[in-house]
């Protein structure tokens, strides 16, 4: 096995792991918006939760196909959708998702849960 050739596998399964990662961070986000009530999105100030089922709902779907593209190819890249659907995650985890968690089920919370 020449240099190369190892270098391009590891590569690819380097790719097939980032893949994993993003889709967990996506179906995460996806299913923490689902679980949170509306009117919780309403006190927080934030979006419509309709608003974030849609995009976390399309960067999902998006992760999930480009997962099965990466191990049907070996890790075909992290291509620009993968990258937009991360990012999309990742701004909902980081934004609305904290914002929501101070807004718990029954009223704004001291201890953030």
């Amino acid at each position: 096995m020449n240099v190369w050739a190892l270098v391009t596998s590891i590569e690819n399964w380097m790719y097939v792991a980032l893949s994993v990662v993003a889709v967990v961070l996506e179906v995460w986000a996806l299913g923490d918006c689902l679980t949170r009530p509306a009117q919780q999105f309403e006190r927080a100030g934030q979006k419509p939760k309709s608003f974030w089922l849609i995009l976390t709902g399309v960067a999902g779907a998006v992760g999930v196909l480009t997962f099965l593209g990466s191990i049907n190819s070996l890790g075909a890249g992290f291509g620009l959708f993968q990258i937009a659907a991360l990012c999309v995650a990742a701004v909902y985890l980081a934004g609305p998702r904290g914002e929501l968690k101070l807004y718990g089920r029954s009223g704004p919370s001291h201890y953030g849960y």
